[in-house]
């Protein structure tokens, strides 16, 4: 049984409540969704094609949405790190097949939800909209205007330093061609990038 003293579930509380005051009691309306889930390394939470169900928390990890090319190539669309939700949110909101798939990048933890039952607990409560709105806002249309203007204007350089101050600790964490292909370079690019600086 899930409850709300647990340390993951105290993280997602904290994530909840860093786009707006949620109440416990209404935060407590989520647990009965939740399940605790430990992943391993290289493991698919969600294939390309698939309709996507759950979203996830990630409590302990790194999940990787990517997708992969008819010739092999690989590209990789965001990073989901410890502390934040990860998900196929186009494909379930259009409860159509994810363009991407999302892969376990390290061994971790983390917390699964329905999506659907998700979204009707937040409409039945004000401030759990209220949270919704400003994460949709933040993550959806915030951060993906920064990324495409950082494509559009910005050298492989400075948008290696931008991955920097979003993403600190993650070139020790992670593959170096994972995140080269997230910039949008070769590895050998990134690499030269690296030495630079």
């Amino acid at each position: 049984m899930i409850s709300f003293d647990q340390p993951y579930i105290q993280l997602f509380y904290q994530y909840v409540n860093s786009f707006a005051p949620v109440s416990p009691a209404s935060f407590k309306e989520f647990l009965p969704l939740i399940s605790v889930k430990e992943v391993q390394k290289n493991e698919n939470i969600i294939f390309r094609g698939q309709t996507a169900r759950n979203i996830y928390f990630v409590c302990k990890g790194i999940l990787v949405s990517q997708w992969m090319d008819d010739e092999a190539n690989v590209y990789v669309k965001n990073f989901f790190v410890e502390g934040n939700l990860a998900g196929s949110t186009v494909s379930m909101l259009t409860n159509t097949p994810s363009g991407f798939g999302i892969e376990c990048v390290l061994d971790g933890i983390v917390l699964e939800m329905n999506y659907q039952r998700y979204k009707e607990i937040i409409y039945d409560h004000e401030d759990l909209k209220n949270y919704y709105i400003s994460n949709l806002e933040q993550n959806w249309i915030i951060e993906n205007e920064r990324r495409q203007i950082s494509f559009a204007a910005e050298s492989a350089k400075e948008r290696y330093m931008s991955f920097l101050n979003k993403y600190p600790k993650l070139p020790q964490r992670v593959p170096q061609w994972l995140i080269a292909s997230y910039l949008g370079i070769t590895p050998t690019q990134l690499s030269r990038i690296r030495k630079d600086l």
